[in-house]
């Protein structure tokens, strides 16, 4: 390895940015062979390990070792103290980590990336009120960042204040249309605002704008497990509206039958409303989360096989074939309680 620490940062710095990380990764550490104490070296690598999966404690252990040296180096320079904070939030030591942070901002109070560090520390911490304000102030120092925009966005989604969160995730995409994370983050708000059609559709993008984003179909099978809910409900009240017009005396097959085409229609319409605003080329995302989702995959196969009864009904005005699709409903909500106790299971271990 050849070059002054500067020229060995900066060149760290552009493979970083062009997304090679190992190679970044590895000229810093090639870089402190030659000069273990350069702050700038050391700085680099404890940027590099905030990349570190939870998983991976001993990166986040190497990074704030990293940058605790870059603090004894640079004592008042603000950034060591931010990368300090930042490694020891991920450690779950979130008291260091919020003096950290605070140092950080009081010795550059006007630095929106030390206002930001300090408002992903406080909520690690729990305390969403707090990181709430300091984000609004990041967006004070650079209202045209889209970043910006994007933190107070996620802090305020956490808090549970999803008005302020989805006009700060439709300004970051303003700033940004092509900022994947803002698209998935207000997909993910539009389905816990109960809009599934909306948010299919906003996860769609988001997988095109980064197609190695794994967590993309997880979210899409939640959204389609929403989806199924609001399917089951409406196929539900339909069996009770099917035997009850064919248990009329006035009513027999006509009657049968006329419920069942209702049923159809209205099932129809809700499949329509709800995949308004699904983009082109939807159809294979939803495909493919259906197939990495098993309990899904049968659910909805299920669901078709009642659709079917319905239409079998229609046809032959046999109004008791309604009652299948009752102790379909029943099984799928049989599998729906197992598949959520065994998530939820695995998720606690």
């Amino acid at each position: 390895m050849s070059g002054d620490p500067r020229s060995l940062v900066e060149r760290a710095e552009h493979l970083r940015a062009v997304g090679r990380l190992d190679d970044a990764e590895r000229t810093v550490r090639e870089g402190l062979t030659e000069y273990p104490q350069d702050p700038g070296l050391l700085r680099g690598l404890a940027v590099l390990l905030l990349a570190a999966d939870r998983d991976r404690p001993d990166r986040h252990e190497e990074g704030l070792a990293a940058a605790e040296a870059a603090c004894a180096a640079e004592p008042d320079a603000e950034h060591p103290h931010r990368l300090r904070a930042l490694h020891l939030s991920m450690l779950n030591r979130h008291g260091e980590a919020l003096e950290a942070g605070y140092r950080a901002v009081t010795l550059a109070p006007d630095d929106r990336y030390a206002a930001t560090g300090y408002a992903r520390v406080l909520q690690r911490a729990g305390r969403l009120a707090d990181a709430a304000q300091v984000a609004r102030r990041v967006v004070d120092l650079a209202p045209l960042e889209a970043g910006s925009h994007f933190l107070l966005a996620d802090v305020t989604s956490d808090l549970g204040d999803r008005t302020t969160a989805r006009a700060a995730y439709t300004e970051t995409l303003r700033l940004d249309p092509t900022h994947a994370g803002a698209r998935h983050d207000l997909a993910v708000l539009d389905a816990r605002s109960h809009h599934p059609g909306r948010a299919l559709g906003g996860l769609v993008d988001a997988g095109r704008l980064a197609p190695g984003e794994t967590g993309v179909l997880r979210t899409v099978a939640a959204v389609l497990w929403q989806l199924s809910w609001r399917l089951r409900l409406v196929l539900l009240v339909s069996v009770f509206v099917v035997l009850a017009l064919s248990a009329r005396p006035e009513g027999g097959t006509a009657g049968a039958r006329i419920g069942a085409v209702a049923v159809l229609l209205v099932g129809a319409l809700l499949a329509r409303y709800e995949t308004r605003e699904l983009p082109k080329g939807a159809w294979p995302v939803i495909v493919a989360a259906v197939r990495a989702d098993r309990p899904l995959a049968v659910t909805w196969v299920a669901l078709g096989l009642c659709v079917a009864l319905y239409v079998a009904v229609a046809v032959t005005g046999i109004g008791v074939l309604a009652g299948v699709v009752w102790i379909v409903l029943l099984g799928l909500a049989l599998l729906a309680v197992i598949v959520g106790a065994t998530r939820r299971h695995r998720t606690r271990h």
